[in-house]
Parts: structure tokens; C-alpha cells; sequence
């Protein structure tokens, strides 16, 4: 195996001795807007001395450079093939160039566009009526494997590729500013948690902020800010009288404490929940605050069971209005890591009894809206005490 070594990305919950004989001398994998698809197949359907072809468009060329060099591919093994999406004699024309005479060719034709899986799929045809075709499913997470009209099989393989975070990340041409695996505070997180959220608010608006609605104070302001006195806290904080003392304490800026105590606090206690069931869900890692140095890219908290991306946005926040448009910039920043096989949640302050903002109408209006029932969940303050629980089943819902 290339690349990373088969023991870090392949798991055993797919039987590998029954993908063994779906394996090809040579894979022509159709290149899209998302590489993550060509990779898992890659890592599932290569032989050790298997050719790619990487059939790609003007606009997907970049993108076949990446996989080539993610996968870490020597130069004679794999072949870039140029083609014009919208001539459908083109892409015929070039992807039967190198197939023909070949034997034991494979397709993959998950990404792409339609034209580019139809004209593809009629040349490899051609030039080995053997061939095997395959599609990776995003709803159901199988590959789907067909060999002309006599055979049609699907394999389970959610959790057998296992790409690490920063693999993940260059696939798509970013570089993390810093991954961190660790949440800060966890244990005052916890009693955060049990703080009414109607008194968390108001100090944060009161004291790190010059009212609702307002930035972060100056740093000179911050310094002098007094603790909160909320119930059995006092603990925490040892002899320290205000924001100051803490920051030396926790060896940390004023700015960065006043920052954590409005609100990215819960960022720390969902990483530390989605800790607590990472085995009892077959997670491989999570992060916090992942962000590209590339471009203006962030998600709160982002886990990877096998080569699907949860990515979960936190917010203090109780109102629906704003707790959609949480939810839609994490969509969209996890769509555009992980694809089709996504999945988004959002941590909030929402309360059940509130009839307009509890989580549940709020589910609702976004599944309506968007039509994306069972892609996301939402979370309120009620559900915090037990966040972990919550996740596990999310997580293992899939």
C-alpha cells in the first residue's frame, strides 16, 4: 500500500480477502469536485502494482494532482487523462485509448459528472467486456460492484478506510493551522454545564462585553474583570480575583480566557463528550476548532468514523434564526471536506420549552426546508448533562 501504510488506513470490518478478487490491474477512477471518494476506492480496489488513471476535466486537474500526490502514486503508476465534459466522443475517445488491450481493467465512477460515467462506462466496456464497475454509496456507505450484466454485489465499508485528519485536509488543498485533540477546562466545563443558561449570558454580555449584541471588551478592560461567583465554583479559581489571575494560572492571554468563557467553552466540552464514546463508536479521531491557514475555513468540532466527517457546530445561542444559519455554515464547510456522507449537528442553548426555538421544531423546519431528513441533528440546552450519550447514538445511526 502506498502512501499511509494499509495497517493505519484499513480496517477489518470489511472482509479484505472478498474485495480481493474485485481488485484490478488497472483503475480509471473519474475525478469530481471531491476527491475523498477516489481515495477510499484507491485504498480498497488497488493491487500492489495496480495503474491509475486519473480521468479529470479542466476544472478537476488540480484535484488529480493532490490524490496523486496524497496517495503518494510513483511516477509509472498512474496516467492524468484530460477530457471535455461536455463531448461525449471525447471522453469515449481518450479513456478507450488506454484501455484498449488491456485486461483486468476496473472503473470507478462515483465521481465526475453524468456525461463522464456514462461515456466512460461505454469505453471500459469496450475494451474489456470483464470489467468490473464500481460506485461508492454516500447514503448507505457501500461499494456497489457490477462486472458487465453478470454479477452486482454490495460491500459494507463504512469503517474500512481510516483516513487521518491532516489526510483528510490535503486531499482538499488545506494545511490545519494547529489540530487540537485536547479540550482545555474539561472539569470546569462540566459545571458549566449545570450553570442555568440564563445566567451564563447575561455575566458574559455584562462583563467580557459592553452588553448583548457587542464585541469582546479591549484587553485592558478584561483584566480587571471580576470571576463569576456562580454555585460551587469558587473551587476553580483557587486565590485568583479576576480574569488576570486566571490567565496566569492557566497559562493563557486574558483575551483568549474572556474569548472561552463567552461561549467556546462548549466547543471544549463537546470535543471532551465526543471523547467519552470514541470507542463505544468507532471514532479515530476528533478535533477542535479545525481550521485551514489556506482559506477562510473553520468547524467547531469535526470527527471521522472511517472515512465519514461529523462536523458539529456550538453555539450559546437560543434563538432559531440564528442557530439555522449555525448549522448551514457548518453544512456547507463539512460537505465540502467530507461529501455527500457528511453528517452536521449544532450544540446550542435552545431550550425545550420555548415553542418557537426547542430543538425539535427547529429539526423540523430545517428538514423541510432543505430536504435532508437524517443528515443533522440538533441539540439543546436540555441535552448538555448528557451530550455524550446523545452523540454515541448519532453516531452510531449511520
Amino acid at each position: 500500500m502506498n502512501g499511509e501504510t494499509s495497517e493505519n488506513i484499513l480496517s477489518l470490518d470489511v472482509n479484505l480477502d472478498e474485495l480481493a478478487k474485485y481488485r484490478t490491474d488497472s483503475l480509471f477512477l473519474l475525478i469530481g469536485t471531491n476527491p475523498l471518494p477516489n481515495y477510499v476506492v484507491f485504498h480498497l480496489l488497488e493491487k500492489p502494482a495496480c495503474h491509475v488513471y486519473l480521468v479529470h476535466t479542466s476544472e478537476t486537474g488540480e484535484i488529480a494532482n493532490r490524490l496523486v500526490d496524497v496517495m503518494k502514486l510513483p511516477d509509472d503508476r498512474w496516467t492524468k487523462i484530460p477530457v471535455d465534459e461536455s463531448d461525449a466522443n471525447d471522453i469515449f475517445t481518450q479513456i478507450y485509448r488506454y484501455a484498449e488491450g488491456k485486461k483486468g481493467l476496473g472503473l470507478n465512477y462515483t465521481g465526475g459528472t453524468k456525461s463522464m460515467a456514462v461515456h466512460s462506462y461505454r469505453a471500459i466496456q469496450a475494451a474489456d467486456p470483464d470489467a468490473l464497475f464500481s460506485y461508492l454509496d454516500a447514503r448507505r456507505l457501500e461499494l456497489t460492484i457490477n462486472q458487465s450484466d453478470r454479477s452486482f454485489k454490495r460491500v459494507p465499508v463504512a469503517l474500512s478506510i481510516k483516513p487521518p485528519m491532516e489526510t483528510l485536509l490535503a486531499l482538499h488543498g488545506h494545511t490545519a493551522q494547529e489540530l487540537k485533540r485536547d479540550p482545555f477546562h474539561p472539569e470546569v466545563c462540566l459545571d458549566l454545564i449545570k450553570v442555568p443558561h440564563t445566567e451564563i449570558r447575561p455575566w458574559c454580555d455584562n462583563n467580557l462585553r459592553s452588553g448583548p449584541g457587542t464585541g469582546i471588551r479591549k484587553n485592558k478592560e478584561l483584566k480587571t474583570v471580576q470571576l463569576p461567583h456562580f454555585k460551587n465554583f469558587t473551587g476553580h479559581w483557587n486565590e485568583c480575583a479576576n480574569l488576570s489571575d486566571l490567565a496566569v494560572m492557566w497559562s493563557k492571554k486574558t483575551r483568549y480566557l474572556a474569548k472561552w468563557f463567552d461561549g467556546t467553552w462548549l466547543e471544549h466540552y463537546t470535543l471532551w463528550a465526543v471523547q467519552q464514546v470514541k470507542q463505544e463508536s468507532r471514532l479515530h479521531d476528533a478535533v477542535i476548532s479545525l481550521e485551514s491557514k489556506e482559506r477562510d475555513f473553520e468547524i467547531d468540532v469535526v470527527a471521522l468514523r472511517g472515512y465519514q466527517l461529523f462536523g458539529i457546530s456550538c453555539t450559546t445561542i437560543e434563538k432559531k434564526a440564528q442557530i439555522k444559519q449555525k448549522l448551514f455554515e457548518a453544512y456547507i464547510r463539512a460537505r465540502q471536506l467530507g461529501g455527500d456522507e457528511a453528517r452536521v449537528g449544532v450544540v446550542s442553548f435552545a431550550p425545550e420549552n420555548d415553542p418557537d426555538n426547542n430543538p425539535a421544531k427547529i429539526k423540523k423546519e430545517i428538514e423541510e426546508d432543505w430536504d435532508a431528513k437524517g443528515k443533522f441533528r440538533i441539540y439543546g440546552v436540555e441535552d448538555l448533562p448528557d451530550l455524550p450519550a446523545h452523540l454515541q447514538e448519532w453516531f452510531n445511526s449511520q
